[in-house]
């Protein structure tokens, strides 16, 4: 009976005419397209939020890079935080030839620059100098991305590798702590010496974050930055380093820094009881082990109160963009402290709803929305200071005094008796706050000797 009707069926189909055909065959190829649209076709465009303070500088950007017009439309499967998140450190980087130069800092410990180099690019000799910080445990290749794509737009793309970092050398017992700015201080003097009139610039990827805020606000105004940008920063270190690596990213993290300590145990058995360090199984465990003994800090509140990245943000004086993803799993979004960028004119915070960390990956193949986000506002803030710095040389300074007092020119901002950490921590910031002039701080220039690429 079943078979009766099996060859039924079939008889039935077989004289269906071809008009049937052709609709049941388009139906399927439909069905298809739509599931694969799904799949690989964008996901609703959406602009990122912006917080920020009401200035020339600010109105400039948003209007020269048309920022509330910069659609971040990720991929249907590119969705996931942590697609976003795992996805860029597994996916094939482009092909950067790198130039690598050691320099030799004051204590005779070295550091690393890597210097991207493309013969069939010919820079100008005033190239925008793009400074690049990776993670604490990355090194220049997985920032080739950016570098590339600078290269492309006429900048000089360089990579900061720290002590023992990206296979560089550890010629003392020290490596560099999570917010201490002073080997990055000496790379930027010198820069600024070795290309003088080329506007330097800086950006930072993760916990890279945290060393280049951490150099802003500790230099202020002679930081020799014009401006700086920071993609997936984390903003409340010590409260986040403080728990237990609970999650998968965390204890990535803790692995990847002890393989590096054991790669350099031999330097640093004399300072570090490394089996100790093997040992710990917590951020703060980690830090008290290791940071502590090498800078002879006490304990782990005097050691993050020298590396805390905000703990001089009030003397930051250089323009900062802040990119920061809601759905970021290693940084949470209820430590974005939306009050700063409210604050400050020369702050710039832009959050989109998906992105991962350090991820922002859309089309097909998969490239990072945020390299070219922050690569326009670099050379905008970079344009936008060159234009004033030019309006400012033609035009005469006057000031003028009352009742035996100084008045300040109204493009210079008060300093202010209390710092960010101060208002978090006994009130809500008020709109009145207002930003704090740098410290100057004195080093050591760096020369050449010939044509080695060793340098001290």
């Amino acid at each position: 009976m079943t078979l009766m009707t099996m060859m039924i069926e079939l008889t039935y189909i077989s004289v269906l005419p071809f008009p049937v055909y052709v609709a049941i065959l388009g139906s399927i190829v439909l069905s298809i397209g739509v599931f694969l649209k799904g799949v690989f076709n964008m996901a609703p465009p959406e602009a990122p939020v912006f917080y920020f303070r009401e200035s020339s500088l600010n109105t400039y950007v948003m209007d020269k890079c048309k920022l509330k017009d910069r659609y971040f439309s990720p991929n249907y499967w590119l969705s996931s935080k942590h697609v976003q998140t795992i996805l860029p450190i597994i996916l094939p980087r482009p092909d950067v030839t790198y130039e690598r130069e050691y320099l030799q800092m004051r204590d005779k410990g070295v550091v690393a620059l890597d210097w991207a180099v493309n013969p069939q690019v010919k820079l100008k000799r005033k190239a925008t100098i793009l400074l690049v910080i990776p993670a604490i445990t990355e090194g220049a290749s997985h920032v080739s991305q950016i570098c590339q794509t600078a290269l492309s737009r006429g900048m000089r793309a360089v990579v900061f590798n720290r002590r023992g970092h990206g296979g560089s050398y550890l010629t003392t017992p020290k490596l560099q702590s999570f917010g201490d700015p002073t080997d990055l201080r000496q790379v930027v003097k010198y820069l600024r010496q070795r290309l003088p009139r080329s506007p330097l610039t800086g950006v930072a990827y993760g916990t890279g974050c945290g060393l280049l805020m951490s150099y802003l606000g500790e230099y202020g105004s002679s930081a020799l930055l014009t401006v700086a940008a920071c993609i997936s920063p984390c903003y409340d270190v010590p409260e986040r380093f403080a728990s237990r690596a609970g999650s998968l990213y965390d204890l990535v993290l803790l692995l990847r820094l002890k393989y590096q300590l054991c790669h350099h145990a031999l330097a640093l058995a004399s300072v570090l009881d490394i089996d100790k360090v093997m040992a710990s199984w917590t951020f703060s465990e980690f830090n008290r082990n290791v940071d502590c003994p090498l800078y002879g800090y006490s304990d782990l509140e005097q050691f993050w109160e020298m590396n805390n990245p905000i703990r001089d943000v009030d003397d930051i004086e250089v323009p900062v963009l802040c990119l920061n993803s809601l759905d970021d799993p290693v940084c949470a979004r209820a430590d974005i402290p939306y009050d700063l960028f409210k604050c400050y004119p020369n702050f710039l915070l832009a959050v989109t709803k998906n992105g991962g960390h350090c991820g922002f990956l859309e089309g097909l193949p998969p490239k990072p929305w945020a390299d070219v986000f922050c690569l326009d506002y670099l050379e905008a803030v970079v344009e936008f200071t060159t234009k004033t710095s030019q309006l400012q040389q033609h035009r005469p300074r006057a000031v003028s005094t009352s009742h035996g007092r100084t008045t300040s020119s109204p493009g210079l901002r008060p300093r202010s008796s209390h710092t960010y950490l101060q208002y978090v921590s006994n009130t809500s910031l008020s709109s009145s706050s207002s930003n704090c002039s740098g410290r100057t701080r004195t080093g050591s220039f760096y020369k050449k000797r010939g044509s080695e690429r060793f340098t001290i």
